[in-house]
């Protein structure tokens, strides 16, 4: 598998006067296809800053945000270097977004939601995801009853789900979580995390923002983000036996190693290395 995110120096700062703050000091990371990369950091650390930069929502004032396409060519495009018509057309068709809130279309259904981004790229990907394939989607994510109801008719993490399977309809190469359950009950959260996870496993990369343990042991890989850089990286596929499964249900390493491969060994091991970096 090859890289399909490169960041390097990535800066932003603002100036007033004679003051400058950097929201984003200077943070360099790479991101394999098929990787699930939590970011965390306390309010203020500059994590959503970063995640929004990567997205080419906001505009960065150094560095360089390269990503690598998944075609024959595997061409690096750099979105530091586009300007903002280019950056929506290619963050349209080669990044996912979900954010706290689901930002659902009222007047849409279910069904209608999720087909949205590939009714605005007809000539892209028209032939994806047809009506059967969308409908499998809700059927394997609990939501095949609820396709004609609209968003007022969901639960909270209903919602959410639709605006996950909404953002990978055209398989994008990335998918960007702004806190995806920072709204929702522990029972909406398992549920929303159990999509993303059964979607990493199905090949699609992630990068999410989060304050909950819980949330982030279910990722591969955590990054802590202090006043805008990263300072310090937890690598759990590190501590995994060959052929291992990271399962929630997953019962305790037999072969006497110290793999980490339960939620509970990995939310130890979290709680540990956040507590080291003053969490």
């Amino acid at each position: 598998m090859g890289t399909v995110l490169e960041v390097r120096d990535l800066t932003k700062k603002y100036v007033e006067g004679t003051a400058e703050s950097k929201v984003v000091d200077h943070v360099s990371l790479d991101v394999d296809e098929g990787e699930f990369v939590i970011i965390m950091g306390a309010s203020g650390s500059g994590k959503t800053s970063i995640l929004h930069l990567i997205a080419g929502i906001d505009t960065c004032s150094e560095g360089s945000i390269k990503y690598t396409l998944p075609d024959e060519v595997r061409r690096p495009a750099d979105l530091a270097r586009m300007n903002e018509k280019e950056k929506t057309m290619f963050r349209r068709a080669n990044i996912g977004l979900v954010f706290q809130q689901q930002c659902l279309i009222p007047d849409l259904t279910v069904y209608e939601n999720i087909m949205l981004p590939l009714m605005l790229d007809r000539n892209r990907k028209e032939n994806a995801f047809k009506k059967d394939k969308i409908m499998n989607l809700c059927g394997r994510f609990g939501l095949k009853e609820h396709v004609r109801k609209y968003p007022s008719q969901l639960s909270g993490g209903q919602q959410q789900r639709t605006a996950i399977l909404r953002s990978v309809a055209n398989l994008p190469p990335l998918l960007l979580c702004d806190e995806p359950t920072g709204s929702l009950n522990s029972a909406q959260t398992e549920l929303v995390m159990d999509l993303l996870e059964e979607l990493n496993k199905g090949g699609q990369t992630i990068i999410l923002v989060t304050h909950d343990i819980r949330v982030a042991a279910r990722g591969k890989r955590v990054l802590y983000i202090e006043d805008g850089h990263v300072e310090g990286e937890l690598d759990f596929t590190e501590h995994i036996p060959n052929g291992a499964e990271m399962h929630p249900d997953s019962g305790p390493d037999t072969a006497g190693t110290d793999a980490f491969h339960t939620i509970e060994d990995r939310e130890e091991k979290l709680i540990h290395f956040l507590q080291e970096r003053g969490w």
